[in-house]
């Protein structure tokens, strides 16, 4: 077990880690994850975080084995289940994918992008119908998120519900006049 002395310093890495990690400063940020590893393997935030900047930097192999190593640890940590499920539909687990996002909002039942994100991946397996229950989940807890009315859009046109699917590309060219995609499916 730690000192408080030697806990402080590793929250103190932490904090600085997670400032050079939006500044993209990945190498010093992934250093650090790094040494916080050595002190302590089981970090899931160091962990989660070394699988964004592996992602970043492309290395998808190592991504999916770091996150799952961090929700693991940290079932309830709500952001690492959600970037698991990108990561894995990105590799086309699909199935894992939505159960990973399945497992985010279960932790947070109201975080907008999962719902969202779990409607793609819904769409993408051809389950429509509860894509669509995703995509209008997403939008009863955030109306304003463009991504959502446009891939709401999308499921709708798959459903042939052609006048719903235009009325969602609307709303999201109305919160989001430059989104290319919208228009394009409009």
């Amino acid at each position: 077990s730690f000192t408080e002395q030697q806990m402080l310093i590793i929250q103190q890495s932490l904090d600085l880690a997670l400032q050079h990690y939006p500044a993209g400063r990945l190498p010093q940020a992934e250093d650090i994850f790094l040494q916080i590893l050595q002190d302590i393997p089981i970090h899931p935030v160091a962990l989660h975080m070394l699988g964004l900047i592996a992602h970043q930097m492309g290395e998808n192999d190592i991504v999916v084995d770091l996150i799952t190593q961090a929700v693991t640890i940290a079932p309830d940590y709500t952001d690492a289940h959600h970037n698991l499920g990108k990561a894995l539909r990105e590799i086309g687990k699909l199935d894992e994918a939505v159960a990973s996002f399945r497992m985010a909002i279960a932790n947070e039942p109201d975080y907008a992008g999962a719902h969202c994100n779990l409607g793609s991946v819904l769409n993408e397996l051809g389950r429509l119908d509860e894509a669509v229950a995703s995509y209008h989940k997403a939008l009863a807890i955030n109306p304003d998120y463009a991504e959502a009315h446009n891939n709401l859009g999308n499921a709708l046109r798959d459903l042939g519900m052609l006048n719903e699917a235009v009325a969602s590309f609307r709303k999201a060219l109305a919160i989001k006049p430059d989104y290319a995609e919208a228009h394009s499916n409009l």
